[in-house]
């Protein structure tokens, strides 16, 4: 990153993050035809995308259904929503999961913390027991 922070032309600039990702120089990538470059760009694209990197909770019926804006939860709810957001951050590399909060959730942060730490209690409690 501090690489690509010092480029100047803001063209190469953004060239670069798709060649750096892609294991190339800014040169290699502008060498490459224009429909490889514009094939590997696509590819890094829905690769890094955070879509791509976890899947959406609504996909499997068996997953619980994230809450509407202010809608009330149990307690059960909230530790099963836990859960399913602990294991998706998990899948996801540091800083995607709030886009990916945004993005497919509608919770906010704090909403998620929150329901993350009560599945977290209702564990630790488990295996106390």
């Amino acid at each position: 990153m501090a690489r690509i922070k010092n480029i100047s032309d803001h063209e190469n600039r953004e060239i670069a993050f798709v060649a750096f990702g892609l294991g190339m120089t800014i040169k290699q990538f502008k060498a490459l035809p224009e429909e490889q470059r514009r094939a590997a760009w696509d590819a890094h694209s829905r690769l890094c995308s955070p879509a791509a990197l976890a899947p959406e909770p609504k996909a499997q019926p068996d997953r619980p259904r994230l809450p509407r804006r202010f809608e009330r939860v149990s307690d059960d709810k909230m530790i099963q929503i836990g859960r399913e957001l602990i294991r998706i951050k998990d899948q996801l590399p540091h800083g995607h999961f709030g886009p990916w909060l945004k993005e497919n959730s509608g919770l906010s942060i704090g909403q998620a913390q929150r329901f993350m730490r009560a599945a977290k209690e209702a564990q630790q409690e488990r295996s106390a027991a």
